[in-house]
Formats: C-alpha cells, structure tokens, sequence
C-alpha cells in the first residue's frame, strides 16, 4: 500500500486521493478502480471530479483487514498502470 493512503480514524477508514492529466485517463482508472473492487469484493467509496478521484475504504469489520489493503493495493496499481499510460 502506497504512503499516499492515509488513515482517517480508528473506525479502520482508509483513504487517498488520486490526480490526473486528463479525463479520460481518469475514466479508465475508474473503470479499473471498479474492476479490482469486484475481484476483491470489497467496494470503496468513489467521488471524482474533473481531475481528482477521491477514494475511501470502510472497513467491513469495523479494523482494517487484509481485504482493505488488498482493495487499496490493486487501486495503486491501478494508478499506476494509469500514469504509466500517459507517460508513454
């Protein structure tokens, strides 16, 4: 899990905050963001705007679990994988 993610109170909150070039590559980080929340099955809060995508993660149990930190490793990934993108 990248420093980026930051713990918002000892409820187990997670939370990040993801910045982008574009929209459209913040679209597809959504689409990805989605698609690891499946595979997990654990699913985050989303809000975005036009070049930020906010991101909190509850935990289901009220302490952060492996499930927390494997959804917000796959949506590092997906961040990731979307400015690598960009850059190339």
């Amino acid at each position: 899990m990248s420093p980026a993610w930051n713990q918002r109170d000892k409820q187990g909150t997670l939370e990040s905050k993801f910045l982008f070039d574009s929209y459209d590559v913040l679209r597809d980080f959504l689409d990805d963001v989605a698609d690891v929340a499946d595979e997990v099955g654990h699913h985050p809060n989303l809000s975005f705007g036009r070049e930020h995508v906010s991101v909190i993660i509850y935990a289901q149990d009220k302490s952060l679990a492996d499930i927390d930190f494997a959804l917000a490793n796959g949506i590092d990934e997906a961040f990731s994988k979307a400015t690598e993108e960009t850059k190339a």
